[in-house]
């Protein structure tokens, strides 16, 4: 009984244990940037596209894939008048579209329609476009929190936001004060929310702070009211809405199933999963189905096979002197060769040169030529001579460890 209960005592305290330190493991923020209107990570902009018929109830809300130019002819073809004015609002990392397609959103809002960017990154041809320049690098606020401000729509009172997150944003350095009106600026005072007017009251508003738009800045405090009042700029009377997707994927060139592929994070794990297995399949089928390669014999090298014969002759018949004369001579060609010293005379200045082109220690090539005097100038030599002699060259032959 009393085992019993030590075991559930034991039990209770690992229990114990594992929820207090699961409590006070802290839950990491998923730091990831994506700014796609499906994701609920701090970072998505699940928040602000799915509050979009709050703001516009008397409007139909779409997705866009589909280049400028395609919804554009699409439109004017339509002959849209003032009671079926449309929204485009592109919320992305970067927004890079080529000169047709600039040209398209150009007239887009020149016929009344509604164009709203919010980037980071956009294009040169769009930015000529529309007369304004970008600073070159982006701008950082106080301890690394993004720091906005925002005019109101109606009393035009200046409103400012703060959230502890990823602070990036540009802001503009020139812009047409005659067409531009100043929306928003950053912590510096800097302009990052302007709009520009066109032709029949359509506007294109640039906004360069995208990640006041995610869910982790609207969702802190009161930061809503900022996208309220960024989107409240854009009429009421809008009957349509169409939320980019083209650009979220497309930075150069045309669109690519690919890129929409591995743009988004589920659609991106499950392509990599299906190349991985198809990479397995392959790895374990081409084994099991790979057929014996016969075992070559490497070729014999005949030169070597004639030295080693020729010795093995000197060396029954008891010629050692001659033998290591023959050992002496192919050493000594061996340097020559390879490392390009002199051999006539195997003095002190010969061992010193051998030493540092061979990289050899010079206690050990002294040895070898003192040793190869001694075998020149002995008449008759013993078998542990000649053996002593054939192991120092072939230690000085073996390559440096």
């Amino acid at each position: 009984m009393k085992l019993i209960l030590r075991h559930i005592i034991f039990l209770f305290c690992i229990l114990g244990l594992s929820v207090c330190s699961s409590c006070t493991r802290q839950k990491k923020l998923n730091k990831y940037i994506s700014l796609w209107r499906g994701d609920k990570i701090p970072y998505g902009s699940f928040y602000a596209f799915e509050n979009l018929p709050s703001l516009f109830p008397n409007a139909s809300i779409h997705t866009n894939a589909v280049s400028p130019k395609t919804f554009y002819y699409d439109a004017a073809a339509a002959n849209d008048s003032e009671s079926n004015l449309k929204a485009y609002i592109i919320l992305s990392p970067s927004v890079i579209p080529d000169s047709d397609e600039v040209s398209a959103m150009i007239n887009f809002a020149g016929s009344g329609h509604q164009v709203f960017i919010s980037a980071l990154h956009i294009g040169t041809e769009l930015l000529k476009a529309l007369h304004v320049r970008l600073s070159d690098s982006l701008s950082r606020g106080y301890n690394d929190s993004l720091q906005l401000s925002l005019y109101k729509p109606v009393s035009h009172d200046s409103v400012s936001y703060i959230y502890p997150g990823y602070c990036l944003d540009s802001y503009f350095i020139f812009l047409d004060s005659t067409h531009t009106q100043v929306l928003g600026r950053n912590f510096l005072g800097k302009p990052d929310f302007i709009r520009i007017a066109f032709h029949h009251g359509g506007s294109v508003f640039v906004q360069l702070a995208p990640l006041a738009f995610s869910n982790f800045f609207l969702l802190h405090s009161r930061n809503k009211t900022y996208y309220d009042f960024a989107l409240s700029y854009l009429p009421e009377t809008t009957s349509e809405v169409l939320w980019d997707d083209y650009f979220r994927y497309r930075k150069t060139g045309d669109f690519s199933a690919l890129h929409f592929i591995l743009g988004n994070r589920a659609l991106r794990w499950a392509f990599w999963l299906i190349v991985l297995l198809f990479s397995l399949l392959y790895l374990f089928e081409s084994k099991r189905k790979q057929r014996a390669i016969r075992n070559i014999p490497a070729p014999g090298n005949a030169s070597v096979d004639f030295v080693k014969t020729v010795g093995r002759l000197y060396f029954q018949q008891k010629n050692n002197q001659n033998l290591a004369l023959k050992m002496i001579a192919a050493f000594l060609e061996h340097i020559r060769t390879t490392y390009h010293i002199p051999t006539a005379e195997l003095n002190d200045e010969f061992s010193g040169k051998l030493a540092r082109r061979s990289g050899k220690d010079g206690d050990e090539i002294r040895n070898l030529v003192s040793a190869i005097h001694e075998s020149r100038m002995q008449p008759e030599m013993s078998d542990r001579q000649l053996m002593g002699l054939q192991q120092q060259i072939e230690r000085f032959n073996k390559s440096k460890s």
